[in-house]
């Protein structure tokens, strides 16, 4: 034998809630701040920006390179050729066209002592003490060795 029964139903809410509210998301943490400090010269280039997130960029605050002055002429050396302050030359370099040497450049220009034709005298085209003039840096340092003794024999007389 079966038994039913039958309950009511009722189609409204018997309990007093208000189903058009929703619950209220909890609050969204405001992101901190990114910050950046400026990158070490030594292992970045000029403007690099490391941020505190972790990533790199470019920042003006940052930017320190400061263009280095143009090279300037340091003295002309074997006929035309410039030698320049950062140590870098120029060939043929009109500033330095003159064949014949400025009057306080050093040694006394000599023909006779001039062996590649060049125009000036360098120090070891120069005679030196066998030719009854100033010491080269030669003779200096044989005079030197000679008095230490690790050069003998006739230069040394």
């Amino acid at each position: 034998m079966t038994s039913s029964s039958s309950v009511p139903v009722s189609a409204l809410p018997t309990s007093s809630v208000d189903v058009t509210a929703a619950p209220e998301p909890p609050p969204v943490p405001q992101p901190q701040p990114t910050t950046y400090e400026c990158g070490d010269l030594d292992l970045y280039q000029s403007g690099t920006a490391l941020y505190s997130d972790g990533t790199t960029g470019y920042e003006a605050e940052c930017d320190t390179y400061v263009a280095p002055a143009p090279p300037e002429l340091r003295y002309c050396d074997y006929g035309g050729t410039a030698v320049l302050t950062d140590g870098s030359y120029v060939v043929n370099d009109p500033r330095c066209a003159a064949t014949a040497p400025v009057p306080d450049a050093g040694y006394p220009y000599n023909e006779s002592e001039d062996r590649n034709g060049d125009g000036v005298v360098n120090g070891y085209e120069r005679c030196g003490v066998l030719c009854g003039e100033e010491p080269t840096s030669g003779d200096i340092q044989t005079q030197y060795g000679c008095e230490q003794g690790y050069i003998t024999g006739p230069q040394c007389e």
